[in-house]
């Protein structure tokens, strides 16, 4: 974007999305890394709006708080929560993210996020402190990358990249599977693509814990 009035905001330049996990933080420190950032605009991607232990982030009550201290804040959580309600994404009893990233309710919410980052610095909030630990990373940041979105996670007191973050992944996901049906081609992110989908079996939600009883 070359629009000079936007050279203030690295963001809307550099096509940079945040994200954060709530857990360990109170609300004031929470504001406070927000505007240490710069951040503009927060979208909350838990499901639920209500947590039964982290209680000060309830949607109802964290959502005007920030917007008081001039922040947007908007609720994502029906169509890019973690753990959908839909049995249906749960196929082997374990949330299918490919499943997921291709409801057109998962599609519409990173075309809103593309939308509002021309306008906001925006932030992606859910509970978990490690970004590996979180949906944030292994769903929506490959959407979001293929969107040309590069991504910065506030955590443990730093910003880690997106590179780093998955060099991590790698690191702890790491080792060849060999296929003998692979083709003699090779390709460039076959470590990556085995690393996210280990970590995806280590971490994605089962139904069993996911889904609420009604």
């Amino acid at each position: 974007m070359t629009d000079p009035q936007n050279h203030s905001n690295p963001s809307l330049c550099e096509k940079l999305i945040f994200t954060v996990g709530y857990a360990g933080h109170d609300r004031d420190s929470l504001l406070a890394l927000f505007l240490a950032h710069g951040i503009t605009a927060v979208a909350d991607i838990r499901t639920f709006k209500r947590s039964s232990y982290w209680t000060a982030f309830d949607a109802d009550s964290f959502g005007p708080f920030l917007r008081e201290n001039g922040i947007a804040y908007v609720f994502m959580g029906d169509v890019m929560g973690g753990k959908p309600q839909m049995p249906e994404l749960y196929p082997d009893g374990q949330l299918d993210y490919d499943l997921m990233a291709e409801m057109p309710a998962f599609r519409a919410g990173i075309e809103r996020l593309v939308a509002g980052a021309e306008k906001y610095r925006i932030c992606l909030m859910c509970a978990e402190k490690d970004p590996l630990d979180c949906h944030r990373t292994l769903l929506i940041a490959p959407a979001l990358k293929q969107a040309g979105f590069d991504l910065r996670h506030l955590v443990a007191g730093k910003v880690e990249t997106q590179s780093d973050t998955e060099g991590r992944m790698m690191a702890i996901n790491g080792g060849n599977a060999p296929d003998l049906f692979a083709s003699t081609a090779s390709d460039p992110d076959a470590d990556y693509k085995l690393a996210l989908a280990r970590q995806i079996k280590r971490v994605a939600p089962m139904a069993e814990d996911a889904i609420k009883r009604r």
